[in-house]
């Protein structure tokens, strides 16, 4: 058991944490917005980009969020650390246990974190299937004479997000100075698409050597069709296999579910037994290592 004191003293803390950077940001927002008014004021010229947005790499979380289509911000990613702190504190406060207030932010985490692999993996599968038409719209710019930053923005026009935010951003790069083929090649170590490496490769060597991307495009188009296909297919033959692995995975949380609301005091007793406590730790340990490995079986079908 937490001493409530200490709760309250660090649940103090937290909230100084939390005003003391709310305030810093609002004087370095201020701050930039003073220079920002300065220059144009003497320059006469509007500053479309703000200047702490200066291009960086991204961090893990960063690229969790980027890859889910969710500008976050460190400012933003920061109070939201701070929320998952303050509702430690208060969990820890309401039921005076620390156990259970450190379940609340690694909880936290593990729903946000699997949430941004779900939308990431839908974001990805509808970006490969919008892939074909785009490339084709591509090879229709090129086919009128147009340069490869042209075909790729005239493509981008008439495709539906997401690989249209996509593509837009890697053109707005392209503009800004950077290398075209550099600026999609991130793009794919970002999403790990393979076409977009391939889509890269085709323009780089189209540069360096001179060579036509027509006929390397026409391939890629191909092999998308051929491999979607062939997915459809496998997917259809292991539907059997992957009802059987969520079955198995879904069936524990399950019957702990229906004990917890038959009779809730049986787990709350082997909780607060010492030998029951690791029981629970070891069963929900095991139950983790099985998931994940009957997710990966299923995903290497």
């Amino acid at each position: 058991m937490v001493s409530r004191v200490i709760l309250i003293y660090a649940m103090a803390v937290a909230l100084l944490a939390v005003a003391l950077f709310v305030y810093l940001q609002s004087q370095r927002e201020a701050f930039i917005e003073k220079v920002e008014r300065r220059l144009v004021e003497s320059s006469g010229f509007k500053i479309q980009t703000p200047l702490h947005r200066k291009p960086h790499k991204l961090t893990l979380i960063e690229r969790l969020f980027s890859r889910a289509g969710i500008n976050a911000s460190g400012r933003q990613l920061s109070m939201g650390f701070l929320c998952l702190i303050l509702l430690a504190v208060f969990g820890g406060l309401w039921k005076g246990d620390l156990a259970f207030a450190l379940m609340i932010p690694v909880i936290g985490v593990l729903v946000v974190y699997l949430w941004l692999l779900h939308k990431t993996k839908g974001r990805i599968v509808l970006m490969i299937a919008q892939l074909p038409l785009f490339l084709d719209q591509v090879l229709r710019g090129l086919g009128t004479g147009r340069s490869m930053e042209g075909a790729l923005a005239l493509a981008a026009e008439e495709t539906p997000a997401p690989l249209k935010e996509v593509i837009e951003r890697v053109l707005r790069a392209n503009e800004l100075g950077a290398d075209l083929g550099v600026t999609i090649q991130e793009t794919a170590d970002l999403y790990r698409i393979n076409e977009l490496y391939l889509l890269a490769l085709a323009i780089r060597i189209n540069r360096i050597y001179g060579s036509s991307v027509r006929d390397l495009l026409q391939n890629v188009v191909k092999m998308i069709y051929e491999r979607e296909a062939a997915r459809r297919e496998l997917r259809a033959m292991t539907g059997e296999t992957r009802v059987t692995a969520w079955v198995l995975g879904l069936l524990p949380p399950c019957m702990a579910v229906y004990i917890m609301a038959m009779n809730p005091g049986y787990l709350e007793t082997m909780w607060y037994d010492p030998s029951g406590q690791v029981m629970l730790i070891v069963a929900v340990a095991l139950q983790i290592v099985g998931a994940f490995t009957l997710w990966r079986m299923i995903k290497s079908i």
